[in-house]
């Protein structure tokens, strides 16, 4: 299974100097999103990386793929250029949808 990262140029240049060979650089929300769903069809991937900021923007895809699939675990990470306020904790709203019960942390 194999790992990709699917954000700004910075960001992705980070995981290349680390050894991360799928790496996919994307200059707007529209391209991640085409980027992530061309990654979604390859069943080699395990986990898919992306920054908060293509991550909020890209929630219902996101959503989908938790819903219907196994993998990819899909992890959204700060970009290098600094922190992105979260629209929604990810994980809360999964067991919210799932159970109908909404987790107070």
């Amino acid at each position: 299974m194999k790992i990709a990262i699917v954000a700004d140029r910075d960001t992705v240049n980070c995981f290349k100097l680390v050894g991360l060979e799928h790496t996919y650089s994307v200059k707007d929300t529209e391209e991640a999103e085409e980027r992530i769903r061309e990654l979604l069809e390859i069943v080699d991937f395990a986990v898919l990386i992306t920054t908060d900021h293509i991550a909020n923007r890209v929630r219902a895809t996101i959503n989908e793929v938790i819903e219907e699939q196994k993998f990819p675990l899909i992890i959204s990470i700060p970009s290098v250029s600094g922190l992105s306020p979260l629209v929604a904790d990810p994980i809360k709203e999964l067991i919210k949808r799932k159970t109908g019960i909404e987790l107070k942390l």
